[in-house]
């Protein structure tokens, strides 16, 4: 719990100090990564907000453009690849705009690995920030300049999200190191199953027709064993995850 609050606490912070809050979503689920908390805060102190949707490399133009176009209609919308490069041009013609010349500090924020890291490696032109593909990898508050008259504030991924099945959709938990994974994995089978079933055949030939099923038919699949020739339920269930986590499981959603 006072984990939580101090990710709570960080992100006021960054939002307080900050002239733009840029919110970082992931583009297979933006509605879903959206963070509505952090937006009124941005809006009761006065503050511009601009949401980027990251990993567009992970879904058809036509639902980024899709996005796009209704995000907008709430605020500054763009879209871009952190990981290719491709949008940051954009990205930057939004906060000139915004800035209007001024000199302005820049929050970054987000749910855990929606690629806040890379959005502040571009930002920035080099890798200044580390990156890892584990949830709420960065730590800290960082202040980092990119430019003379740009500053650059960063903060850990915010967790606000109620209940294990959306914390597990979201790619925001660390489930190397969680108590129960097979639990977690479970539901983010039953989640991503419903709005895209193909998606399991196309990436192992296996459909889903029950989760904890699945899980032991990848596990066989694969040759993750136990001794005595049983199937190593955790390790298939860590597969699964790291492969949603890193895109290889073609699913989105508005």
């Amino acid at each position: 719990m006072k984990k939580k609050k101090s990710y709570w606490a960080m992100a006021k912070d960054v939002i307080r100090k900050s002239d733009i809050v840029l919110e970082v979503v992931d583009a297979r689920f933006p509605g879903d990564s959206r963070n509505f908390v952090i937006e009124r805060l941005v809006r009761d102190l006065n503050k511009k907000l601009i949401i980027v949707i990251n990993k567009v490399d992970l879904v058809p133009e036509f639902f980024v453009k899709k996005v796009t176009k209704e995000f907008s209609k709430e605020f500054p919308t763009t879209y871009i690849s952190a990981q290719k490069r491709h949008g940051t041009k954009n990205l930057f013609n939004i906060i000139n705009k915004l800035r209007a010349g001024k000199s302005v500090k820049i929050g970054v924020v987000g749910y855990p690995n929606v690629g806040k890291s890379m959005i502040i490696n571009v930002l920035k032109g080099r890798h200044s920030a580390s990156t890892a593909a584990t949830p709420g990898h960065t730590k800290g508050i960082q202040l980092l300049r990119i430019a003379g008259n740009m500053m650059l504030v960063d903060t850990p991924g915010v967790t606000t999200i109620k209940g294990k099945r959306s914390l597990a959709s979201k790619c925001a938990i660390d489930v190397n190191s969680a108590e129960d994974p097979i639990e977690l994995v479970e539901s983010l089978i039953a989640i991503l199953a419903e709005k895209k079933p193909k998606a399991f055949v196309d990436r192992y030939g296996v459909p889903v027709e029950n989760p904890s099923e699945f899980i032991a038919k990848i596990a066989k699949k694969y040759n993750l064993i136990m001794k005595g020739g049983m199937p190593d339920i955790r390790r298939a269930a860590i597969k699964i995850y790291t492969d949603w986590l890193k895109g290889r499981l073609k699913v989105y959603w508005l």
